[in-house]
């Protein structure tokens, strides 16, 4: 349906790799105590015809134009403090399931977490809706900010993940009809360091659903869901040193590899 927007993509993940380090940063304490909230923002429009709505506080209900078919049970009129929904594209009204695509997030509840520690942070449901070309989104940020309770006196921490929206042209192929909700950058530098100076990210990957497609098409990193179908992931979060590397960074050290081999010939 929608052909992804691979500069803009690119910029963004050119970006993330070139971040900053980060001044004054603190010591890792030994476990952390924090409650989370997250947003979508940064939507890329597909085209001048697309049609984006973006609600990040479900407490207050649903922005007025938003199609809450096949929400979330927990979603499905509001949500809870932190969660938040993002829609895309105009319904294809003569398919057998014309409604927007649209993603959810809900944070959950967390206990104490210690470093190298993987935990869950959130769900994230996600609605293949069947719209009309042009009108959809190829991108959108998956923003977080924790907000911490143990120990006291650290300020809030807020992260950005970039998500491509991969929609693929309908077949009767069930499979290759599937779209892609696929993480691009899966660490985020943070403030804090370990005892010897090493410097922290936070990394984000999926944990999808076993019924999700049976989990079978899916990875750490993105999860398929069928055409007019829903699917959900667990959002596993890190503190950690040595994160895992992004999609881009491997490509890059495979695209090295090979003019490596290509120049020893």
């Amino acid at each position: 349906m929608k052909i992804p927007t691979t500069f803009v993509s690119l910029l963004a993940i050119c970006g993330s790799m070139v971040a900053a380090p980060q001044a004054g940063a603190q010591t890792l304490p030994g476990s952390l105590g924090f409650s989370i909230s997250g947003s979508f923002v940064n939507g890329t429009a597909q085209s001048s015809n697309s049609i984006l709505i973006t609600d990040n506080d479900l407490s207050n209900g649903y922005h007025s134009e938003f199609d809450t078919t096949d929400a979330p049970d927990a979603l499905s009129t509001s949500g809870p403090a932190g969660s938040a929904a993002f829609q895309w594209g105009e319904a294809a009204t003569w398919e057998a399931y014309p409604h927007s695509s649209a993603l959810w997030f809900q944070p959950l509840d967390l206990g104490v977490i210690a470093p190298e520690e993987s935990f869950e942070l959130g769900h994230l449901f996600y609605r293949n809706g069947t719209i009309k070309s042009g009108t959809g989104a190829t991108w959108v940020d998956i923003a977080l900010t924790l907000s911490f309770s143990q120990p006291l006196g650290l300020d809030p921490l807020s992260v950005v993940f970039g998500t491509e929206l991969i929609n693929t042209l309908n077949s009767s192929d069930p499979i290759a009809s599937a779209d892609i909700v696929s993480l691009r950058e899966l660490a985020a530098p943070v403030n804090f360091t370990d005892a010897a100076g090493n410097r922290y990210f936070l990394e984000l990957t999926f944990q999808v659903d076993r019924e999700t497609i049976d989990g079978t098409l899916s990875t750490q990193d993105e999860f398929r869901v069928f055409e007019g179908s829903q699917g959900s992931a667990t959002l596993m979060g890190r503190f950690t040193t040595d994160p895992i590397p992004e999609p881009s960074s491997m490509l890059l050290g495979l695209a090295g590899a090979l003019l490596f081999l290509r120049r020893r010939r």
